[in-house]
Protein backbone atom coordinates (compact mmCIF):
# COMPACT_ATOMS: atom_id res chain seq x y z
CA UNK A 1 0.00 0.00 0.00
CA UNK A 2 1.75 3.30 -0.88
CA UNK A 3 0.22 5.05 1.98
CA UNK A 4 -0.52 9.57 1.81
CA UNK A 5 1.01 11.59 -0.24
CA UNK A 6 3.34 13.71 1.64
CA UNK A 7 3.18 17.63 2.07
CA UNK A 8 6.70 18.62 2.15
CA UNK A 9 6.77 22.37 2.62
CA UNK A 10 10.01 23.61 1.10
CA UNK A 11 8.62 23.39 -2.78
CA UNK A 12 5.54 25.76 -1.62
CA UNK A 13 8.20 27.60 0.51
CA UNK A 14 10.35 27.90 -2.87
CA UNK A 15 7.55 29.14 -4.76
CA UNK A 16 6.33 31.92 -2.22
CA UNK A 17 10.02 32.93 -1.68
CA UNK A 18 10.48 34.11 -5.22
CA UNK A 19 7.60 36.39 -5.04
CA UNK A 20 8.77 37.60 -1.65
CA UNK A 21 12.13 38.30 -2.76
CA UNK A 22 10.89 40.46 -5.88
CA UNK A 23 8.68 42.56 -3.32
CA UNK A 24 11.83 43.05 -0.50
CA UNK A 25 14.32 44.29 -3.76
CA UNK A 26 11.75 46.90 -4.41
CA UNK A 27 11.15 48.23 -0.70
CA UNK A 28 14.73 48.28 -0.23
CA UNK A 29 15.46 50.52 -3.63
CA UNK A 30 12.40 52.65 -2.59
CA UNK A 31 12.05 53.07 1.16
CA UNK A 32 15.46 51.16 2.73
CA UNK A 33 16.22 47.74 4.60
CA UNK A 34 13.28 45.29 5.94
CA UNK A 35 14.13 44.78 9.52
CA UNK A 36 12.85 41.68 12.10
CA UNK A 37 13.39 42.13 16.13
CA UNK A 38 13.51 38.67 17.90
CA UNK A 39 12.87 38.41 21.64
CA UNK A 40 14.36 35.24 23.31
CA UNK A 41 14.20 34.51 26.97
CA UNK A 42 16.38 31.54 28.11
CA UNK A 43 18.10 29.21 25.64
CA UNK A 44 15.85 26.75 25.76
CA UNK A 45 17.24 24.21 23.03
CA UNK A 46 14.34 24.33 20.61
CA UNK A 47 13.85 27.69 20.50
CA UNK A 48 17.94 28.50 20.06
CA UNK A 49 17.59 25.77 16.66
CA UNK A 50 14.47 27.32 15.77
CA UNK A 51 16.54 31.26 15.98
CA UNK A 52 19.07 30.21 14.02
CA UNK A 53 16.98 28.31 11.36
CA UNK A 54 15.05 31.93 11.10
CA UNK A 55 18.34 34.07 10.84
CA UNK A 56 19.92 32.18 8.21
CA UNK A 57 16.15 32.23 5.88
CA UNK A 58 16.33 36.20 6.68
CA UNK A 59 19.79 36.96 5.73
CA UNK A 60 19.09 34.99 2.51
CA UNK A 61 16.13 37.03 1.49
CA UNK A 62 18.18 40.15 2.42
CA UNK A 63 16.29 41.12 5.68
CA UNK A 64 17.98 42.86 9.11
CA UNK A 65 17.87 40.52 11.63
CA UNK A 66 18.15 42.10 15.19
CA UNK A 67 17.89 39.49 17.70
CA UNK A 68 17.41 40.27 21.46
CA UNK A 69 18.60 37.91 24.14
CA UNK A 70 17.40 37.62 27.67
CA UNK A 71 19.00 35.40 30.59
CA UNK A 72 15.80 33.29 31.97
CA UNK A 73 16.00 35.01 35.38
CA UNK A 74 15.42 38.14 33.53
CA UNK A 75 12.73 40.25 34.64
CA UNK A 76 9.48 40.92 32.70
CA UNK A 77 10.02 44.90 33.07
CA UNK A 78 13.02 44.69 31.53
CA UNK A 79 11.50 42.29 28.67
CA UNK A 80 8.46 44.86 27.94
CA UNK A 81 10.33 47.82 28.04
CA UNK A 82 12.93 46.60 25.21
CA UNK A 83 9.84 45.73 23.84
CA UNK A 84 8.32 49.60 23.67
CA UNK A 85 11.90 50.89 22.47
CA UNK A 86 11.61 48.43 19.49
CA UNK A 87 8.25 49.55 18.86
CA UNK A 88 9.38 53.37 18.89
CA UNK A 89 12.42 52.28 16.59
CA UNK A 90 11.63 53.58 12.83
CA UNK A 91 14.41 51.06 11.79
CA UNK A 92 12.14 47.99 13.19
CA UNK A 93 9.90 46.54 10.56
CA UNK A 94 8.67 43.53 12.83
CA UNK A 95 8.77 42.28 16.27
CA UNK A 96 8.85 38.09 17.07
CA UNK A 97 8.84 36.91 20.69
CA UNK A 98 9.88 33.14 20.44
CA UNK A 99 7.55 30.82 22.86
CA UNK A 100 7.23 29.52 25.20
CA UNK A 101 8.47 32.12 27.34
CA UNK A 102 9.47 31.12 30.71
CA UNK A 103 6.96 30.18 33.30
CA UNK A 104 7.53 33.64 35.46
CA UNK A 105 6.49 35.80 32.48
CA UNK A 106 2.90 36.60 31.07
CA UNK A 107 2.78 35.85 27.58
CA UNK A 108 -0.33 37.96 27.75
CA UNK A 109 1.93 40.64 29.52
CA UNK A 110 4.68 40.35 27.43
CA UNK A 111 2.68 40.28 23.84
CA UNK A 112 0.32 43.26 24.26
CA UNK A 113 3.06 45.05 24.20
CA UNK A 114 3.95 44.53 21.54
CA UNK A 115 2.42 47.73 19.09
CA UNK A 116 -0.58 46.72 16.43
CA UNK A 117 1.45 47.70 13.42
CA UNK A 118 4.89 45.67 14.12
CA UNK A 119 2.90 42.55 15.31
CA UNK A 120 4.61 39.91 12.63
CA UNK A 121 2.77 36.95 13.83
CA UNK A 122 -0.54 38.40 14.47
CA UNK A 123 -0.94 37.92 17.86
CA UNK A 124 -3.25 40.83 17.77
CA UNK A 125 -5.46 39.49 14.92
CA UNK A 126 -8.64 39.30 16.94
CA UNK A 127 -8.76 43.37 17.29
CA UNK A 128 -7.50 44.44 14.51
CA UNK A 129 -4.73 41.98 12.33
CA UNK A 130 -4.36 44.56 8.99
CA UNK A 131 -4.12 41.30 6.94
CA UNK A 132 -1.32 39.74 9.08
CA UNK A 133 -2.41 36.45 10.46
CA UNK A 134 -0.60 33.87 12.07
CA UNK A 135 2.42 32.94 9.96
CA UNK A 136 1.56 28.92 11.23
CA UNK A 137 -2.03 29.01 10.24
CA UNK A 138 -1.13 30.57 7.11
CA UNK A 139 1.42 27.91 5.80
CA UNK A 140 -1.35 25.52 6.91
CA UNK A 141 -3.44 26.50 4.86
CA UNK A 142 -1.07 26.84 1.83
CA UNK A 143 -0.57 22.92 2.66
CA UNK A 144 -4.07 22.40 2.41
CA UNK A 145 -5.06 24.48 -0.78
CA UNK A 146 -1.81 23.29 -2.42
CA UNK A 147 -3.56 20.03 -2.90
CA UNK A 148 -7.23 20.60 -2.02
CA UNK A 149 -8.17 24.43 -3.80
CA UNK A 150 -11.68 24.19 -3.14
CA UNK A 151 -12.82 23.65 0.93
CA UNK A 152 -16.59 24.66 0.91
CA UNK A 153 -18.33 22.23 2.46
CA UNK A 154 -15.35 20.12 3.94
CA UNK A 155 -15.86 18.69 7.26
CA UNK A 156 -12.48 20.26 9.19
CA UNK A 157 -11.53 19.07 12.95
CA UNK A 158 -8.54 21.35 14.57
CA UNK A 159 -7.14 20.06 17.53
CA UNK A 160 -5.81 22.42 19.76
CA UNK A 161 -7.39 26.05 20.42
CA UNK A 162 -4.10 28.12 20.63
CA UNK A 163 -4.25 31.81 20.18
CA UNK A 164 -1.15 31.69 18.04
CA UNK A 165 -2.24 28.70 15.76
CA UNK A 166 -5.43 26.61 16.76
CA UNK A 167 -7.71 29.56 16.62
CA UNK A 168 -6.61 31.52 13.69
CA UNK A 169 -6.16 28.41 11.94
CA UNK A 170 -10.14 27.56 12.56
CA UNK A 171 -10.91 30.69 11.12
CA UNK A 172 -8.98 31.12 7.92
CA UNK A 173 -10.94 27.27 7.20
CA UNK A 174 -14.23 28.47 8.40
CA UNK A 175 -13.35 32.20 5.50
CA UNK A 176 -12.91 29.12 3.38
CA UNK A 177 -16.48 27.72 4.01
CA UNK A 178 -15.59 24.64 5.51
CA UNK A 179 -17.42 23.23 8.59
CA UNK A 180 -14.98 23.40 11.31
CA UNK A 181 -15.25 21.70 14.63
CA UNK A 182 -12.56 22.76 16.98
CA UNK A 183 -11.64 20.11 19.79
CA UNK A 184 -9.55 20.92 22.84
CA UNK A 185 -8.74 19.16 26.35
CA UNK A 186 -12.22 19.54 27.55
CA UNK A 187 -13.50 17.82 24.18
CA UNK A 188 -15.57 14.71 24.49
CA UNK A 189 -15.13 11.76 22.30
CA UNK A 190 -12.40 13.62 20.28
CA UNK A 191 -12.12 10.14 17.99
CA UNK A 192 -15.51 10.47 16.59
CA UNK A 193 -15.08 14.05 15.82
CA UNK A 194 -11.34 13.11 13.79
CA UNK A 195 -13.03 10.34 12.23
CA UNK A 196 -15.75 12.14 10.69
CA UNK A 197 -13.08 14.72 8.93
CA UNK A 198 -12.24 15.39 5.48
CA UNK A 199 -9.38 17.35 7.01
CA UNK A 200 -7.91 17.39 10.86
CA UNK A 201 -4.89 19.82 11.88
CA UNK A 202 -3.01 18.68 15.07
CA UNK A 203 -1.79 21.63 17.08
CA UNK A 204 -1.52 19.55 20.41
CA UNK A 205 2.43 19.50 20.87
CA UNK A 206 1.73 16.10 22.30
CA UNK A 207 4.15 13.13 20.65
CA UNK A 208 1.78 11.12 19.00
CA UNK A 209 -1.34 11.74 20.87
CA UNK A 210 -4.05 11.42 17.83
CA UNK A 211 -4.07 7.64 16.59
CA UNK A 212 -3.42 6.96 12.97
CA UNK A 213 -6.58 4.90 13.25
CA UNK A 214 -8.62 7.61 13.99
CA UNK A 215 -8.67 9.23 10.42
CA UNK A 216 -10.91 9.20 8.21
CA UNK A 217 -10.03 7.29 4.67
CA UNK A 218 -8.56 9.78 2.12
CA UNK A 219 -8.75 12.34 4.78
CA UNK A 220 -6.13 15.60 4.60
CA UNK A 221 -4.08 15.39 7.56
CA UNK A 222 -1.61 18.30 8.93
CA UNK A 223 0.14 18.41 11.91
CA UNK A 224 1.67 21.07 13.21
CA UNK A 225 3.07 19.93 16.53
CA UNK A 226 6.86 19.10 17.09
CA UNK A 227 7.47 17.27 19.82
CA UNK A 228 11.28 15.68 20.72
CA UNK A 229 11.47 11.58 21.98
CA UNK A 230 14.33 10.23 22.65
CA UNK A 231 16.53 13.10 20.57
CA UNK A 232 13.88 12.93 17.67
CA UNK A 233 11.08 15.45 16.35
CA UNK A 234 8.15 13.68 15.69
CA UNK A 235 4.35 15.08 15.42
CA UNK A 236 1.22 14.96 17.39
CA UNK A 237 -0.02 12.09 15.12
CA UNK A 238 0.87 8.74 14.56
CA UNK A 239 2.67 8.76 11.57
CA UNK A 240 2.78 5.65 9.40
CA UNK A 241 -0.46 4.47 11.51
CA UNK A 242 -1.86 7.80 9.94
CA UNK A 243 -0.10 7.31 6.41
CA UNK A 244 -1.79 4.07 5.83
CA UNK A 245 -4.94 5.64 5.88
CA UNK A 246 -4.93 9.60 4.75
CA UNK A 247 -4.15 10.75 1.34
CA UNK A 248 -2.36 13.97 2.16
CA UNK A 249 0.34 13.97 5.10
CA UNK A 250 2.19 16.90 6.53
CA UNK A 251 5.47 15.16 7.87
CA UNK A 252 7.31 16.20 10.84
CA UNK A 253 9.86 18.04 10.31
CA UNK A 254 9.61 19.01 6.63
CA UNK A 255 5.87 19.80 6.64
CA UNK A 256 4.55 23.30 7.94
CA UNK A 257 7.72 24.20 9.12
CA UNK A 258 9.37 25.67 6.28
CA UNK A 259 6.34 27.29 4.76
CA UNK A 260 5.69 29.09 8.27
CA UNK A 261 9.58 31.30 8.30
CA UNK A 262 7.85 32.19 4.47
CA UNK A 263 4.41 33.41 5.73
CA UNK A 264 6.28 35.55 8.55
CA UNK A 265 8.05 37.24 5.90
CA UNK A 266 5.35 37.85 4.32
CA UNK A 267 3.98 39.64 7.08
CA UNK A 268 6.73 41.80 7.47
CA UNK A 269 6.34 42.87 4.33
CA UNK A 270 2.60 43.51 4.55
CA UNK A 271 3.90 45.53 7.88
CA UNK A 272 6.39 47.72 5.82
CA UNK A 273 3.27 48.60 3.26
CA UNK A 274 1.05 49.03 5.73
CA UNK A 275 3.50 52.02 7.33
CA UNK A 276 4.17 53.21 4.12
CA UNK A 277 0.06 53.91 3.36
CA UNK A 278 -0.04 55.61 7.35
CA UNK A 279 3.50 58.06 5.80
CA UNK A 280 5.91 56.07 7.96
CA UNK A 281 3.93 55.99 11.64
CA UNK A 282 6.07 53.37 13.70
Amino acid sequence: MAGAQLLKGQAIAENYLDSAARQIRQIKAEHGELALATIQVGRAKDTVLYSSYLGRTLKKMGIRWAPNLFPENESESAVIEKIRKLNDSPRITGILVFSPLPGRLSPTNVLSNIHILKDVEGRTFLKSHFGVFSPTANAVLALIESKMPNLAGKKAVVVGHGDLVGKPTAILLMDRLATVTVCHARTKNIESHISQADIVVAVVGKPNIIKGKWIKKGAMVIDVGENRVAGKLVGDIEFEPARARASYLSPVPGGVGPVTNVMLIKNLITLQKIRESMNGIC
